[in-house]
């Protein structure tokens, strides 16, 4: 795979995929629990795209840098959406009609109709912002003027939308399905007024989409491309080594260990890490001819345990896997879930930790030197992905855009304001009071002051802005070198 196209299939896979299915997340589940999601954009800026979806407008902005979704309730000050025949026919909206009317039509405004033909046009046009399909809402409306009469007042003009839209619309007794939309509005369709399961689940649900993209990406890479298997076969040898020392040279390939054939490198591998510091002859075939090689494995200390090494790298080939065994590496495998969540929580340590934001900063103004398993920002992640991509092909890609997906998963969770995670600490924070205030016969009304909320928010927007501005610097001038 060329590095070029692995960097674009990575800027795909992160602003358009990752973020996108995160706001999905959020998006569906909100729908799917009554709530007013009305707003589903990719980025950030001016529009360069967008679409009806039902009630909601979808679409793409100009900047990639992230993405939101509108759920109706969870900001403060948000309007609540009257029924439809209410939201149109207020007094003044209805004056201002009848003003329009009387200029279009060249007479006085009280030889209008009370309800005039503008009126009528903008409840075409709420029924259609409320997500009803074209030939609906010009039944609805035909209906309704017709019941209403030429001289219907406001009053008689409202019931005459409600019968209606009652008539067309079919009551599934759901909060946020159509006609509830029509003719209740916003009842209950707040963010504060679902239940707290269903308002976790929602804030939840972008890191969940993390983790389902994550675990197909490794599914299908081990499925595909498998595992990178090592052979008994030399393909570096490191320098001051023993197998240097002892003339191993690359290509030769690893025939038996002590008189013992070697099939695969797991054979050489366990007698070089069981005898440090003891002699071992390999029989080895260098161009054609079979040669003897006497190495001694050095005594090293690894995960707490003393084996013996030898120096040098094994060559790999790349096996995809059957399903069973792709399944098994996806969750429990040396680069599964499991293991990636596990990195994850070490790096958020080194990375924000008082240490880690020393040396990332040290590393800004050049007192220190800058280390692969330091932060990334998406410039030095794509650079790594089309680089590594091309070197060790697309199984790496698929590897480097799951880890993301997984760091982005459980950093969201963080609970820190504005991160999802600080939404789901505030809704904890809330349940736990109010349910002590329920037990207690008190009204459970509870609410964070938003005051206090920012009060955490603002300094983490400032740490985080800081901290990525700083990786981008670095990527820029400073980029991680793979080795």
């Amino acid at each position: 795979m060329s590095s070029s196209l692995a960097i674009v299939i990575f800027l795909v896979g992160i602003f358009v995929v990752a973020i996108g299915l995160h706001e999905w997340g959020h998006f569906w589940t909100a729908r799917r629990f009554g709530m007013r999601a009305d707003r589903y954009f990719i980025g950030f800026g001016p529009t360069i795209w967008s679409t009806r979806y039902d009630e909601a407008e979808v679409g793409v902005k100009a900047l990639p840098f992230g993405g939101f979704v509108r759920i109706s309730g969870m900001s403060f000050g948000d309007d609540r959406l009257a029924p439809v025949s209410d939201h149109v026919l207020t007094p003044d909206d209805v004056a201002e009609d009848r003003r329009a009317s009387a200029s279009r039509m060249r007479i006085d405004v009280l030889e209008t109709p009370a309800v005039p033909m503008e009126t009528w046009r903008r409840v075409g046009e709420e029924l259609a912002r409320r997500g009803v399909p074209a030939d609906t809402r010009t039944v609805i409306v035909d209906r309704a003027r017709a019941a209403a009469g030429d001289h219907a007042t406001v009053d008689e003009a409202r019931e005459a939308i409600d019968t209606a839209a009652g008539a067309m619309l079919d009551d599934t007794g759901r909060v946020g399905d159509l006609r509830h939309r029509v003719l209740r509005g916003d009842e209950g369709r707040f963010f504060h007024d679902r239940p707290a399961w269903q308002r976790a689940i929602v804030l939840a649900s972008g890191s969940f989409m993390h983790f389902v993209q994550a675990i197909v990406l490794l599914f299908v890479g081990f499925l595909l491309f498998g595992q990178a298997i090592p052979l008994p076969v030399v393909d570096e040898v490191l320098p001051d080594s023993p197998a240097e020392e002892a003339g191993l040279q690359t290509g030769d390939r690893i025939a038996a260990v002590e008189g013992v054939d070697v099939e695969d490198f797991e054979t050489a591998r366990e007698f070089i890490r069981g005898n440090a510091g003891e002699p071992l002859t390999f029989r080895v075939v260098r161009d054609g001819r079979t040669i003897d090689v006497i190495a001694t494995p050095e005594a090293s200390e690894v995960d707490g345990e003393t084996v013996g090494l030898l120096g040098f790298v094994p060559e790999a080939e790349d096996r995809p896997l059957a399903p069973g065994d792709a399944l098994y590496e996806t969750f429990v495998g040396d680069t599964g879930v499991v293991t990636l969540s596990r990195e994850t929580f070490l790096a958020l340590g080194r990375v924000f930790g008082p240490d880690g934001l020393g040396q990332l900063f040290g590393q800004v103004t050049g007192e220190q030197e800058r280390g692969i398993e330091g932060a990334a920002s998406p410039i030095g992640l794509a650079r790594a992905a089309g680089e590594g991509s091309a070197e060790f092909g697309p199984l790496f890609l698929l590897l480097i855009l799951a880890s993301i997906n997984v760091f982005v998963g459980i950093f969201n969770l963080a609970p820190l304001p504005p991160l999802d995670g600080g939404h789901l600490a505030v809704l904890g924070i809330e349940s736990v009071v109010n349910g002590v205030r329920r037990a207690r016969g008190r009204v459970p009304d509870f609410k964070l002051d938003p005051r206090a909320i920012a009060a955490v928010a603002v300094p983490v927007i400032v740490v985080l802005g800081t901290v990525f501005l700083a990786v981008v610097w670095l990527d820029i001038v400073r980029p991680i070198q793979l080795p």
